[in-house]
Order: structure tokens, then C-alpha cells, then sequence
């Protein structure tokens, strides 16, 4: 039976708080129909405050955007660089052998 309370009076501020959160998002309406300033500039209001979030988030990707392209232009110079330090090596490795092979050769004969 106290269980059964207890459950009821959960379920009783539960619902409390719901009609509460619903007449809170009610009244942001009538605010707005109460403060005798016209809908009309509510809505202009609205609209620029919309505007310049807009504006602000396509700056942002816009700097994003640049700072991807940087990064990407920088990893390719990173990769030519890798591609010829991998060729000088290549190089270097190839002259090595041939001298390895020679100074073998000479110590042979």
C-alpha cells in the first residue's frame, strides 16, 4: 500500500511538472500579445536575429572551409616531399649496393 502512495505521488509531480512546462511555453505566446508591441515587429525582430545566426555560421564554415583547404594543400606538399626524399633514398640505397658490390669485388680479387 505505501508503495502504491509512494508511486501515486511520483506520478502526481510528474504530471505537475508537465502542465507546468506546457503554461511556460504557453506564455511565451501571450507574452508576445501582451506587451502591445505589434506582431509585425515581433517578426522583424525575429528575422534579424535569424539573419545574423545565419551570417555568423556561413562565416564560420567559410573560415572552415579555408582552414581544410590549407591543411589539404599543406598534406600535398607533405606527400611531394615524401615522394622525393623517397627517390633520394632509393637513389643513395642503389649508389650504396654498387659500392658495396665493387669494394667486395676488388677485396675478392
Amino acid at each position: 500500500m505505501q508503495k502504491q502512495v509512494v508511486l501515486m505521488e511520483h506520478e502526481i509531480k510528474l504530471l505537475k511538472d508537465r502542465e507546468v512546462d506546457q503554461k511556460n511555453k504557453a506564455s511565451g505566446y501571450e507574452t508576445l500579445l501582451r506587451d502591445g508591441i505589434p506582431l509585425n515587429e515581433h517578426f522583424l525582430a525575429l528575422k534579424n536575429k535569424f539573419n545574423n545566426e545565419r551570417d555568423e555560421l556561413e562565416k564560420y564554415v567559410r573560415s572552415l572551409d579555408e582552414e581544410i583547404h590549407k591543411e589539404e594543400m599543406n598534406n600535398k606538399s607533405k606527400r611531394h616531399k615524401i615522394e622525393i626524399l623517397k627517390r633520394e633514398f632509393d637513389q643513395i640505397s642503389q649508389n650504396f649496393l654498387l659500392h658495396k658490390e665493387q669494394t667486395q669485388k676488388q677485396i675478392k680479387e
